[in-house]
């Protein structure tokens, strides 16, 4: 199927063309690790996932390389400040980085490189920048000379000679140009980590990590580039201007990245306070509850973090998989639904190509959601097998392109109770009167004594549970 997707490069949604087409190579820049990640990192993942998921299941085979900063001045910090090697505490925190990627539902990887283990390649491209004239070196520190390299700006659309130097780039004596970056930059004896070098013992810099990582698994020119919107520039500016000076030909085709998530109308950073961690909010809600969050609005716009989206998403799920329910006890017969089989094809279809077009996760959802309310509609009437094959075609496509539907539908829907308890504040002392109350409810709706299943459902609400009796004689409840 044609894939379009918007590249930043060209500021234009094309039609997506991969150099090889049995192989789409895909790069994502990933977190650092110096500490757990929090949710505006979770969407940056997420996105990356998707793209991963869809790309595969439209039929495409995939590289994808996520990478791990795992050489960076926050993570000398917090290793002095615990009395430990950097590397011992970059590794504990790329397994929690694992982990709540885990609980995010996302694919692996195909290779999830680190800065540490990819050094000969970062000092070998850094030689090749030096050797091509497009580097140099001042006491033991190396700077890519940006002006050399005339196409700079061609992806962030910066004039550089309109910077404001001292806000958007460093300014450091030593450079020949005040936009000029570190590729390599001298050990100081308190950091406790380095490398051997031709330029002396040191580390390198942040941009050069990623080019160097891209070509050693991908190679010099690559399919898709992903990232957030924020490191557009100067990251991916300066990606672009180290691979192409260093590899004599172009770095990637296709650019892609996903925009802020914002705590009310600020984007969220660790400067402003307001961050939530992947484990908290996962601990006290679910990894579905926050990836559905994430996928609720298109990747390129953005995305406000509130109660509300909690709450859309919470209900959404629900409707999901009580349907998902249904459609997995379902009873065909032989019966003549082909206009509505038909329909599902059609609806399936859609689907399809609303994924296709630049990863619309937001239209794909909404046709999904009318398949849903016409199987609910239809399941307590005549429907035929092919019907019911239909809809679980869309359910196993949504599921494998987005990770928004779930295999245990049953699990997913008690995680929400909880969910929604969370969210309201209600007390967790009367968990076992409820639960009790529940079987009970259903012992007197067995036995047609609907005073007591009445009374039952009053004391409940008072309880703030909500119980929904469903059209195939179950139940499922919530917290209010």
């Amino acid at each position: 199927m044609e894939i379009k997707v918007f590249n930043n490069l060209t500021r234009q949604k094309e039609i997506f063309k991969p150099i090889d087409p049995n192989l789409i190579k895909f790069y994502s820049c990933g977190p650092t690790t110096y500490n757990f990640l929090h949710v505006g990192n979770a969407r940056a993942l997420v996105v990356a996932d998707l793209f991963h998921r869809t790309l595969k299941t439209l039929g495409y085979n995939v590289k994808f390389v996520r990478n791990y900063t795992d050489v960076d001045d926050k993570i000398l910090e917090a290793a002095k400040l615990r009395g430990i090697h950097p590397k011992e505490h970059a590794d504990e925190f790329i397994r929690e980085c694992a982990k709540d990627m885990e609980c995010l539902g996302m694919l692996p990887a195909t290779v999830t490189p680190t800065v540490s283990e990819t050094m000969p390649e970062i000092i070998t491209m850094i030689e090749d920048l030096i050797k091509n004239g497009y580097a140099y070196i001042v006491s033991g520190e190396v700077y890519y000379n940006v002006p050399k390299f005339t196409e700079y700006g061609k992806l962030s659309k910066v004039v550089l000679d309109s910077l404001q130097h001292g806000i958007r780039v460093e300014v450091d004596g030593q450079k020949k140009h005040p936009s000029d970056f570190v590729l390599w930059k001298p050990a100081k004896p308190s950091e406790g980590w380095s490398w051997d070098s031709p330029w002396g013992k040191g580390r390198p810099g942040w941009h050069i990590e990623c080019s160097a990582m891209a070509k050693k698994h991908l190679g010099k020119t690559i399919d898709l580039h992903h990232g957030g919107v924020d490191l557009m520039f100067p990251h991916h500016e300066n990606e672009i201007a180290q691979s192409e000076a260093a590899n004599g030909c172009p770095f990637c085709h296709n650019w892609a990245h996903n925009e802020f998530l914002n705590f009310g109308s600020e984007k969220m950073s660790k400067s402003l306070g307001n961050v939530v961690t992947i484990r908290k909010f996962t601990e006290s809600f679910s990894g579905a509850i926050l990836r559905h969050i994430l996928l609720s609005v298109h990747y390129r716009s953005k995305l406000d973090w509130t109660e509300d989206a909690i709450s859309k998403a919470i209900g959404e799920i629900e409707r999901i998989h009580e349907c998902a329910v249904l459609v997995t006890n379902a009873h065909p017969i032989d019966c003549d639904d082909q206009v509505e089989v038909e329909s599902v094809k059609n609806s399936f279809k859609l689907i399809q190509e609303e994924m296709a077009n630049d990863f619309n996760v937001p239209a794909a959802m909404g046709t999904f959601f009318g398949v849903i309310k016409d199987f609910n509609r239809r399941v307590l009437g005549d429907i035929s097998k092919a019907y019911i094959e239909e809809v679980k075609k869309c359910f196993y496509f949504m599921r494998d392109a987005t990770g928004l539907v779930h295999d245990d539908a049953i699990s997913v829907l008690k995680e929400l109770n909880l969910a929604r308890k969370h969210l309201s504040g209600t007390s967790s002392d009367n968990d076992a009167e409820v639960l009790l109350l529940l079987e009970e409810r259903k012992e007197a709706r067995a036995t047609k004594n609907y005073k007591r299943s009445d009374e039952i459902r009053n004391r409940l609400n008072e309880l703030g549970v909500v119980v929904k009796d469903n059209p195939d004689g179950t139940a499922t409840w919530s917290y209010k």
